[in-house]
């Protein structure tokens, strides 16, 4: 009996310096990736499925890191056995959880007209883009259809030049809607400047990965890709693919 409470003693003395070490590992790395990214918020540091490495949220952007900090991998982890693209369920998460903590201030929205909201989706988008601009011209399909659309900015020509003055006047609008709608068909609008999100969604873009628009997300976080007609995107969201 004795040697049997000896030796469970020392499973949990082992497992509790473990975590110990793990905690300390996650702190060190932590404290690593946000010197790199002093704009960026590290939001998880957890052990990853390869033995060695940790995975590092900045945002909503993904690493894996050796635990001695010195090695750093930006990509794609393929469980081969289960089939499953580990990395992109990490990322919708991170995703999922920044659409989440956002609020009415940060995107414009173009509501369900149903009783009820089927889906949501984030769409990345440049005044001048033209499937941003045929994307748009069906939200209304959308809408009647039950799905919301929340749109973020991404001018193609980053916090700086027309696309992101066009997106800054957009926001400053009495009413964004109306304003958006009328930027996308090419005409001009004239509001006062004011404070706005349009740098900080450019940066969160960036983070995210997009590198073009529209750049289509769902409330889950899973990434659709760019222009999809509105007929399919309400038969996914019917189909329950999306």
């Amino acid at each position: 009996m004795k040697r049997t409470m000896t030796m469970m003693l020392a499973a949990l003395l082992a497992l509790l310096t473990s975590a110990a070490q793990a905690e300390d590992v996650a702190t060190r790395l932590a404290a690593r990736m946000a010197k790199l990214f002093p704009k960026e918020k590290v939001t998880d540091v957890t052990p990853a499925p390869i033995p060695g490495l940790y995975e590092v949220l900045v945002g909503a952007s993904l690493f894996y890191v050796s635990a001695d900090g010195r090695y750093v991998v930006h990509g794609d982890l393929i469980d081969l056995d289960a089939h499953v693209n580990v990395s992109d369920q990490r990322r919708s998460e991170a995703r999922k959880q920044v659409f989440e903590s956002m609020d009415s201030k940060g995107f414009i929205e173009f509501p369900s007209k149903t009783k009820e909201t089927k889906k949501t989706l984030y769409v990345f988008t440049d005044i001048d883009c033209a499937y941003c601009r045929k994307m748009h011209a069906e939200v209304g399909q959308l809408n009647s259809a039950g799905i919301a659309v929340r749109y973020l900015a991404f001018p193609r020509t980053g916090i700086k030049g027309p696309s992101f003055d066009k997106a800054v006047a957009v926001w400053c609008a009495a009413n964004r809607q109306e304003a958006l709608t009328q930027s996308k068909l090419g005409l001009p609008v004239d509001s006062p400047k004011c404070d706005n999100p349009v740098a900080k969604e450019y940066e969160l873009g960036n983070g995210m990965g997009v590198t073009g628009t529209p750049s289509v997300y769902t409330d889950q976080g899973k990434h659709i890709g760019g222009y999809v007609p509105a007929e399919e995107l309400i038969k996914m969201v019917e189909d329950g693919k999306i």
